[in-house]
């Protein structure tokens, strides 16, 4: 069977029930499926669970893995959204959404030595609007990390209104202040900047729009920076109205290992979505379809099965 055939075969959503912002790891030749809690008024869940997987189609929801409302995470008291995950050394490190007791958004870290069990949060925020303002970025919310490795360094995407990329320290768990800096070129940036290097090129990808709009989306550019500027090229993940897939964003992409192959994971309205007359925002789901380039290097816009 080919890939695009086991996509085709795949059952979407990808795992039952209420799930969003979802980030994918590949270790040991199992596949561990991150994403937020959904399903409560206004993202108000406090919960981390993570699935595995030996095939991307049967998944086994591992249990809860962190609680933010609970001593497990000294600093925060709910709002558990958007985590991302990262592994070196065979540990595993877990970068997530939180908010303080003040009702204020920032973006924690976690360890463990199991990509299932285990996670010991630090006891204070990796990143909080204060260090953002000392850094001299802007933005809305400190939110939606996402993980980027290059020749060793490891670099944190992330925000809301506006992106910012900083380097981690080499211990995963601060960041050097004096590398961090607004993404620029980011047409109708929203949150969610992911990026990808592939023959020399960085592909850049971003949600739009708002995560309670129908019309959530993925846009897509290129450059030949890590840092940018970002050239913006067109939406590459849009929702299929006849199909009833609504409010298509906040993803991931993951690479198969030394091969060219992609999978971009998503979230989008809970279906049918005619059950969600009110809250379609909050009802959300997990979807992964399988993601191409072009002969000319760029990316496809991906075609939903």
């Amino acid at each position: 069977m080919t890939n695009k055939e086991e996509y085709e075969k795949t059952k979407k959503p990808i795992i039952p029930g209420l799930y969003a912002d979802p980030d994918m790891l590949k270790y040991n030749g199992s596949y561990y499926l991150y994403p937020t809690t959904d399903g409560y008024t206004d993202w108000s869940g406090t919960v981390f669970h993570v699935f595995s997987s030996f095939d991307k189609t049967d998944w086994k929801d591992e249990g809860i893995i962190l609680d933010v409302a609970s001593d497990q995470v000294p600093w925060a008291v709910g709002s558990a959204w958007a985590p991302t995950i990262y592994e070196r050394d065979g540990k595993f490190y877990y970068y997530f959404c939180a908010k303080r007791a003040d009702g204020v958004s920032c973006i924690g870290a976690a360890v463990s030595d199991s990509p299932v069990s285990g996670f010991r949060a630090e006891p204070q925020p990796m990143l909080t609007p204060e260090i953002i303002k000392e850094c001299g970025v802007s933005m809305d919310q400190t939110i939606d990390p996402s993980i980027y490795e290059e020749n060793g360094e490891v670099y944190l995407l992330f925000g809301n209104g506006k992106p910012a990329i900083v380097k981690l320290g080499s211990d995963l768990l601060h960041v050097c202040k004096e590398t961090m800096k607004n993404l620029e070129g980011t047409h109708e940036f929203r949150e969610a900047v992911t990026v990808l290097k592939r023959n020399g090129t960085y592909h850049f990808t971003w949600s739009c729009d708002d995560t309670g709009s129908e019309d959530y989306h993925v846009n897509y550019g290129v450059s030949d920076k890590l840092y940018g500027p970002v050239d913006f090229k067109y939406t590459v993940l849009a929702k299929k109205t006849e199909r009833d897939i609504l409010g298509t964003g906040h993803h991931c992409i993951l690479k198969e290992g030394d091969t060219d192959e992609y999978t971009i994971v998503f979230h989008r309205f809970a279906t049918p979505t005619k059950n969600y007359p009110e809250g379609k925002g909050y009802h959300r789901e997990i979807s992964m379809e399988l993601l191409e380039f072009d002969d000319n290097g760029f990316m496809k816009p991906v075609e939903i099965a």
